[in-house]
């Protein structure tokens, strides 16, 4: 798996190669800038010792802060091409994700994984790759470059000096791959950790309420910090593993300086003659020492950069199925849903010999079936728990893609008003609730005469503070009916003439429901509205022009 996330990684970055190169160019220029320094520093030295006559400080201090600030510039260029880069790569891959979760609906995210597990795959895992793109590849970049340039500067000054930090640079990432190895695990265990802790706390926010009623808060939260200190933990161990790598890198670097620094004393003493010491000046050897710790350099800025690694392979895993093309059985013989042109029978919806099996089971959610809904028709979807209400309903809605058969659409069915068993409103005002249904402003006028023909108006003792009446999380301070009647509102402001309900009256009395659907019927004839209704409910089914039993009737 992991040969595959790391070219999931490269692939990421392919098309945005030409961050990549001026990254590249930066640290060649950074290295010839540094090769620079160390050569005036080394020149200044030795001529204010040999030749104190010859030196021109002016031109010498001139030189060095040109070379140090043409240094710092070309950093930062590397720098700011590895943001830019991890910037664009984040920017496509999140506009891929939600393709591919436009592509899947919501009907498979949710059978998939929680929300708060989606949250963070969506937003955390996608922070992830920051480190990688950022300061990884162009630590890579350097780690390559500059000690090369470096290398070939120093054999050319002396070869002898050469050889110890050649030989002394491949210890430094072979200790560090072993480090990677466990590092890369970790931060696997770290995010799966992370996603659960995410969907759990999330849920447990969500019953709140219910668990206030059991009796459990207690017990809940001290489930939820025992899953921290968990994720704590996890997160302690990964720093750990950031640290030796660093450790390692600075051990080794220091060891190999002072092999260089020893090499270069003995040659200047007189005590080593082999080679080039003897004609070792003090020169070239204080540029050699001025050079080493600057060849270690980049090594060392790498191991820091190394756990950004691991956590980006950590998410590529992740992220990797994601980002794969859908399969759809039927996607190579005709599109699942076609431009409303393409239907010659003018029907609001047309489901033509679909069937759809959720991935990982081996039963049909939905067999074959085909169904035709005509402008301005009502039709109840009946049968058994099971029997595929809920899957034909969100085929209608494009929520899934049959892998057999195809859906056609009126041009009046591209968009539509879903209402399920129980009003999704959101935490704020009543009047921010409504606003949803329409992307330009409505006015206070149309949101009252909504509420009004929905059996709500602005009058009524449930609503105090009128369209500023507070709603609060999972629709506190309304009914459910009042709930449902709100969206009932909501679906009018929108003047969408497709009205897709999933047993919409299923968590009301009675008296409730009688009158939710008196409202809901006469809102359908009144303004010639098309209704598919998935329930169970004999009373909904009554009112329907048609109904469509799944267990018998495939064919309507």
């Amino acid at each position: 798996m992991n040969a595959t996330a790391r070219e999931w990684l490269r692939q990421r970055a392919r098309p945005h190669r030409r961050w990549l190169w001026l990254s590249a160019a930066g640290s060649l220029i950074a290295a010839g800038a540094t090769i620079g320094v160390a050569g005036i520093i080394a020149q200044a030295v030795y001529q204010a010792l040999f030749a104190p006559e010859r030196l021109d400080w002016a031109a010498v201090l001139a030189a060095g802060l040109v070379l140090i600030v043409l240094r710092y510039s070309a950093q930062g260029l590397r720098d700011l091409a590895g943001q830019r880069l991890a910037h664009a790569v984040k920017g496509r891959l999140r506009g891929e994700l939600l393709h591919r979760a436009r592509e899947a609906g919501p009907a498979r995210l949710a059978a998939q994984a929680t929300t708060g597990e989606w949250i963070e795959r969506f937003q955390a895992r996608g922070e992830d790759l920051t480190g990688y793109y950022a300061r990884y590849l162009p630590a890579l970049q350097a780690v390559i470059l500059i000690p090369l340039a470096i290398l070939i500067t120093v054999f050319w000054l002396d070869w002898l000096a050469g050889l110890l930090l050649l030989f002394a640079a491949p210890l430094i990432p072979a200790f560090m791959a072993i480090v990677g190895m466990g590092a890369e695990q970790i931060h696997r265990q770290q995010q799966a950790e992370q996603d659960r802790l995410a969907g759990h706390f999330l849920d447990r926010i969500r019953a709140l309420d219910w668990l206030r009623r059991a009796r459990a808060i207690e017990a809940t939260q001290s489930e939820v910090v025992e899953r921290s200190h968990h994720q704590r933990r996890l997160t302690m161990r990964t720093l750990r593993v950031a640290f030796l790598s660093s450790a390692v890198m600075e051990f080794f670097s220091a060891v190999a300086i002072g092999m260089v620094a020893i090499y270069v004393g003995f040659a200047l003493f007189g005590a080593l003659d082999y080679g080039p010491a003897a004609e070792l000046t003090l020169f070239t050897g204080l540029f050699v020492l001025l050079l080493a710790p600057e060849y270690f350099l980049p090594l060392r800025q790498f191991a820091q950069s190394y756990h950004d690694r691991a956590g980006a392979l950590a998410a590529a895993e992740a992220l990797a199925p994601l980002t794969a093309p859908a399969e759809h059985p039927a996607a190579s013989a005709a599109p699942a849903i076609e431009p409303p042109e393409t239907d010659p029978t003018g029907a609001m919806l047309a489901l033509e010999a679909v069937s759809l099996r959720y991935p990982g089971q081996d039963a049909l959610a939905l067999p074959r079936t085909t169904l035709t809904v005509e402008p301005g028709e009502s039709i109840a979807i009946t049968g058994p728990s099971g029997a595929g209400k809920s899957t034909l309903l969100a085929l209608c809605a494009g929520f899934l893609q049959p892998d057999e058969g195809r859906v056609r659409r009126h041009g009046d069915a591209q968009s539509f008003v879903w209402i399920g068993q129980q009003a999704h409103l959101f935490h704020g005002t009543l009047r921010e609730n409504l606003q949803l249904a329409r992307r330009e402003p409505l006015s206070d006028e149309e949101m009252g005469s909504a509420l009004a023909q929905a059996g709500l108006p602005l009058t009524a003792a449930e609503l105090p503070d009128g369209l500023d009446t507070a709603i609060g999380e999972q629709r506190r301070g309304l009914s459910g009916g009042q709930a449902q009647r709100v969206a009932l509102a909501r679906g009018l402001l929108s003047g969408y003439r497709l009205w897709l309900l999933d047993e919409p009256t299923s968590a009301l009395d009675a008296d409730t429901e009688h009158a939710l659907l008196d409202t809901l019927f006469g809102l359908a004839r009144e303004h010639g509205l098309t209704l598919v209704v998935a329930t169970h409910h004999t009373t909904v089914q009554a009112r329907c022009q048609r109904t469509v039993n799944l267990v018998g009737d495939r064919d309507a």
